[in-house]
């Protein structure tokens, strides 16, 4: 018999839908239900460095979550379950920033947090909430910036629903956490994959000394098909990809990432990517891929 604390809702939210599975088991646990539900308006709201939110962006999150949250319901009873939410990396801002911070207080690291942020989204900062991570070493703090009205839709849905809300993790931190053992020793890269979006970082010793966000794919993921595909990949949360999609955006990155670090490509230990399944032809032979679907099903 599985206990109700046995059971949990895992939410994966991406720019313009949500997904949720209801998980429950143990040791061994199963997916006993999954729902998804698109939105027309994108779920950003302040955006990096925008004055103002667009309007309906909260509202359609809200909208989706609760619409995710009722077909699980549904299909089975979810109230008092502990509540995992995933946020897409294209939905928030990361950043690494190097120094000497060992034996540098909390107080002190949020201070430098808050300021990395401050100088990239300037006025915005106050939409934020920022977190960080002091990397092995203490040279290396990694950042994220999560927008206050994602947390407060995602927190205002569970108490709607009568979740217990456990966790908002960035996409890359849980890649970052699950598939770092790939990773060889010495300097390497590790690559996380949504959509049209990937977060690319470069790794020291298993430290991540400098990070970037942006496009991977050499054209759009959507650019050669039809309305109703489009519309499941979206209901996939992002996770799709055109057979035909190429990635050679991806090596162009990684050659200006690891220049600006003073580093050669060609004494990289490894290059790790995380991403939705891929042809043997959309990437180089130099990629190790870590299918994100196998890995978290």
């Amino acid at each position: 018999m599985s206990l109700p604390w046995n059971k949990s809702v895992h939410l994966r939210v991406v720019p313009d839908s949500v997904c949720g599975t209801v998980v429950q088991g143990w040791p061994r646990a199963k997916v006993r239900a999954s729902a998804s539900h698109g939105s027309a308006t994108p779920f950003t709201t302040a955006g990096r460095g925008a004055a103002s939110a667009p309007a309906g962006a909260s509202s359609g999150l809200a909208t989706a979550l609760d619409a995710v949250l009722l077909e699980l319901a549904q299909a089975g009873v979810i109230a008092a379950a502990q509540l995992d939410v995933e946020l897409a990396d294209a939905l928030l801002h990361l950043d690494a920033v190097e120094g000497d911070f060992a034996g540098h207080s909390d107080r002190q690291l949020q201070s430098i947090a808050m300021a990395c942020v401050t100088e990239v989204l300037t006025d915005t900062t106050a939409n934020y909430e920022v977190r960080w991570q002091l990397q092995s070493g203490g040279k290396h703090l990694l950042i994220a910036a999560i927008e206050h009205a994602h947390i407060q839709a995602i927190a205002d849905a569970a108490t709607r629903h009568r979740l217990h809300l456990r966790s908002i993790q960035p996409d890359f931190c849980l890649q970052w956490n699950r598939h770092a053992a790939a990773l060889k020793p010495g300097s390497s890269v590790f690559a996380v994959a949504s959509g049209d979006d990937a977060v690319v970082a470069h790794v020291q010793h298993g430290a991540i000394t400098t990070i970037s966000q942006g496009g991977w794919l050499d054209r759009s993921v959507d650019a050669d098909v039809g309305g109703t595909e489009v519309h499941v990949k979206r209901l996939m949360c992002g996770l799709g990809l055109a057979k035909a999609a190429t990635a050679g955006t991806l090596d162009i990155r990684i050659g200006r990432l690891l220049a600006s670090v003073g580093q050669d490509e060609a004494t990289q230990s490894a290059f790790v990517l995380v991403a939705p399944e891929t042809s043997e032809s959309a990437l180089s032979s130099r990629w190790t891929v870590i299918n994100r679907e196998q890995a978290t099903s």
